[in-house]
Parts: structure tokens; C-alpha cells; sequence
């Protein structure tokens, strides 16, 4: 280790309440207590307020949310929780049951995600990790799903599945009970959408 990086202990980036401070620290899986300490063995960022964000040791703990999504092209509207079919010009809601090039699911749970800014207008489709999707009714979990025409998923039948594999979507989780999902300073509206296993 060079002198450096065995003196710094703390760096700040910017002042006030948009502070962002990285630092060593303690982090205790579990209770989610995080200490910040010259001799600690993670790595920590957090905000002004001492909300710890992100803490590394030989993993990253806290960092994500659900799943892992990839930013596309988007021609239509954007909804997140529909089904999206690839065009040439982008990605657009589904339209038919069962659709070809269903490209997956727009997400608003994605805790990493590539590609932004490549496009003027993009959509975050999830490519692996649970994900809130609109789904027509409950199903059995691990159900296998398909989109319908309005870009829901609803539960593929024994024949879609035998000709067109590739079409299974996702994977049926449980229905959200709470109306809103995520934390302090990133909260979606869940509006009735039930979890789903990215089909990868």
C-alpha cells in the first residue's frame, strides 16, 4: 500500500445537504449499523445526513436494488412494469399475445444499469432480478408468463410454450402489498404490480 491510501481515511465531495462522503468505516450485516472508523475494514458512501449508501469489504452490501436492466431505444410511451416488443425504431409496448422480439419488462427497481445515454429517448428494460410488473391476476409462484396485448404478463399455455420457449418473459413471484416500494430519497408507486423473476 502506498502512503496514501494508508493515510485517507475520509474524502467529501460537494457541501451542505448534498454532501456525499466516502469513507472507512464498520458495517454490520443485519442491523444495518454502519461506524465510521480510521482502523474499519469497509468502505463506505453516504449522505450528509449519515444515511450510509453503499459498503464494500470482499462484496458489495446495499448497493442494489432488484434487478439489473439495460437502457434501449424507446419509440413509444414509456410505463414501467409493461412489456416491451424491439423494432427497428425501438421499443414499444406489446400489442399481441405472445409477441415476437419481446425484448422484456421496463423497469423502475433496477438497482444497476448500462447503456444510458446512447439514445434520446430510452427505456430501462430489466435483464435479471426480480422486477414489478403488471401481471392480469395472481398466479401460483413460478408460474411461467408471457406478455398479452395490452403488454401485461398472464400465464403462457402448454402450447405457446412448446412452439415459442423464447417468449416465456417471466417468472410469477407474489403480488406488492405495500402502495409504495423503496427508500429514503428513491420511492415508486407500486399501482397494484406484483414481482416477477426476469426470465434471462
Amino acid at each position: 500500500m502506498g502512503i496514501l491510501s494508508d493515510k485517507l481515511t475520509r474524502i467529501t465531495f460537494g457541501t451542505g445537504t448534498t454532501q456525499i462522503i466516502m469513507e472507512k468505516g464498520t458495517y454490520t450485516p443485519g442491523s444495518g449499523s454502519w461506524s465510521p472508523s480510521d482502523t474499519g475494514n469497509h468502505l463506505g458512501i453516504r449522505n450528509s445526513s449519515g444515511t450510509a449508501q453503499l459498503h464494500v469489504q470482499s462484496g458489495v452490501w446495499n448497493a442494489m436494488w432488484n434487478d439489473y436492466a439495460d437502457f434501449q431505444q424507446l419509440k413509444g410511451e414509456l410505463v414501467p412494469g409493461k412489456c416491451y416488443v424491439d423494432t427497428y425504431e425501438g421499443a414499444e409496448i406489446c400489442s399481441a399475445r405472445c409477441q415476437l422480439s419481446v425484448i422484456g419488462i421496463a423497469s423502475d427497481t433496477f438497482g444497476m444499469v448500462v447503456g444510458n445515454g446512447r439514445f434520446e429517448r430510452e427505456v430501462p428494460i430489466a435483464v435479471s432480478g426480480w422486477v414489478l410488473a403488471y401481471v392480469d391476476k395472481q398466479y401460483p409462484c413460478g408460474t411461467a408468463l408471457t406478455n398479452n396485448e395490452n403488454g401485461d404478463l398472464t400465464e403462457i399455455s402448454l402450447e405457446e410454450k412448446r412452439d415459442y420457449p423464447e417468449r416465456i418473459v417471466a417468472i410469477y413471484k407474489k403480488p406488492e402489498p405495500s402502495e409504495n416500494f423503496g427508500g429514503e430519497g428513491r420511492i415508486i408507486k407500486v399501482d397494484n404490480r406484483h414481482w416477477v423473476k426476469v426470465k434471462s
